[in-house]
């Protein structure tokens, strides 16, 4: 009779398993496979640390919902992480969908990247799933860690050489967009090779090396460069993208601004060397009025800019 009650209990063990085999494996999954994984490590020493309206830091590593991955993935690209992991909730049924969503059109998560500070952003990324919600993201960064280095370097110099601390916020932001507008020409080649060809890839002249060291950039390294310096200043900033353009973002005295190097220093047919400020520091109301080509963006996103 005894061996009978073992056996009918080491079924019931046995049915009880195999009828929650998922939740049981799931657990074991992220409490002991992979428990490593799930931690929030230190930020490397660009963060930003800033919260916007449209994401926010966060220490979430299960969401339950599509904006705590973007809240994620956002912490995760700020702290400058190499990668990153995270279990969706089990009640969130729609997030491996949600994710693929996200990856196959990154629309949302390239404009992402424009709000954490330069030296943090990524070129690609690598996204993995599972069957029990396991999300795994590796982020292959626009600059190396040489680069970062060489950069801030420059940085460094060029703000002790052309800010004093007479200057006012706007004095500042004046002198630094002089400064790269007269040292750099926009690179007209590379800039008819991305359109023609509709693809975009890394270049010196795409990223804040161009404008720096070699004198040649296209709009995203006039825009990298720029917010380099600003954050320097401790001025709050993003990068906001169209279609085919981006420039910066700035709150000075109490309002955002828009900032296009790019536009203020025009190519034209006779080579001559032209510096403007058609759009240095203007309102978004001043920027629809004037119906600036390339200019739209998605108010979705970037809702300082509402």
């Amino acid at each position: 009779m005894k061996n009978l009650i073992k056996t009918i209990f080491l079924f019931g063990i046995l049915y009880l398993v195999f009828i929650y085999r998922t939740p049981i494996i799931r657990f074991m999954m992220i409490h002991v496979v992979y428990h490593d994984s799930l931690f929030a490590r230190e930020a490397n020493s660009y963060v930003r640390n800033q919260d916007w309206l449209y994401v926010q830091k966060t220490d979430e590593f299960y969401p339950k919902n599509k904006q705590d991955i973007l809240n994620l993935f956002y912490t995760a690209l700020d702290n400058g992480w190499e990668e990153v992991t995270f279990y969706c909730d089990e009640t969130y049924d729609a997030c491996l969908n949600d994710m693929q969503s996200l990856t196959d059109d990154n629309h949302i998560l390239s404009s992402i990247n424009n709000l954490v500070t330069t030296l943090n952003s990524y070129h690609r990324i690598y996204v993995t799933t599972n069957a029990f919600g396991r999300v795994h993201i590796q982020f292959e960064r626009t600059y190396t860690e040489d680069q970062k280095k060489e950069i801030q370097a420059k940085v460094d110099q060029l703000y002790d050489e052309l800010i004093t601390p007479s200057m006012n916020t706007e004095e500042k932001i004046r002198v630094i967009h002089d400064y790269i507008i007269n040292h750099t020409t926009y690179d007209r080649e590379q800039a008819d090779y991305f359109e023609e060809n509709n693809n975009f890839y890394t270049t010196t002249s795409s990223t804040a090396y161009g404008p720096l060291f070699i004198g040649k950039a296209v709009c995203s390294g006039y825009t990298d460069a720029m917010a380099l310096f600003l954050d320097k200043m401790q001025i709050p900033n993003y990068k906001i993208a169209s279609y085919n353009h981006i420039w910066n973002f700035v709150y000075v005295d109490g309002q955002w601004k828009h900032l296009d190097l790019t536009w203020d220093d025009p190519v034209m047919t006779n080579g001559e060397n032209v510096l403007s400020y058609n759009l240095f520091l203007i309102s978004t109301d001043t920027l629809e009025k004037e119906n600036f080509e390339k200019h739209s963006y998605d108010k979705l996103i970037y809702l300082e800019a509402k």
